[in-house]
């Protein structure tokens, strides 16, 4: 009977270290992808920042605008990225925060962002736009793919009713 129980606790605790070998792997993955994105952003290259979202992917930015699917979500970074875009000229910097895996080809990725360089509606420079990122993830065809894209930003709570 110990011989059992050592023997299980030994395949169990193997198949853990496996588990978590596995999770490092695709988390080192992911971060690469997200370096990927960066370097994409801070050359301007809507196209390749569009190729970041499955066929079904979607992007809904802080301001409120959204778009569907590549074909979409290029034409939107096209209009953020080019001529008199709010985008042009900026960088864009992110810290991931968080992989939560939630099967073997999915996870919920949460970044801390910031993008400077922008200019505000007078022309003066802007301060950093400080914001979070929350990106639904899933492999596909071996690479970390957006599903979802929810970069937002926290405002305060409000106060509470005068008594």
């Amino acid at each position: 009977m110990k011989k059992i129980l050592a023997v299980s606790t030994l395949l169990v605790m193997a198949a853990l270290s496996v588990a978590q070998a596995d999770d490092a792997k695709e988390k080192q993955a992911i971060q690469k992808r997200h370096d990927e994105w960066v370097a994409a952003w801070n050359k301007h290259d809507p196209k390749v920042m569009a190729a970041f979202w499955a066929d079904n992917g979607d992007l809904i930015d802080p301001f409120g605008r959204s778009a569907k699917g590549p074909a979409e979500i290029e034409k939107f970074f096209t209009g953020e990225h080019t001529g008199k875009g709010v985008m042009v000229g900026t960088t864009y910097a992110g810290v991931i925060d968080d992989i939560r895996f939630i099967s073997k080809d999915g996870a919920i990725v949460d970044v801390t962002a910031e993008v400077s360089g922008m200019t505000g509606p007078d022309g003066k420079p802007a301060p950093p736009f400080k914001h979070h990122v929350t990106w639904v993830a899933e492999k596909k065809n071996g690479k970390w793919m957006a599903v979802a894209a929810r970069p937002c930003v926290a405002v305060p709570a409000p106060e509470p009713a005068a008594k």
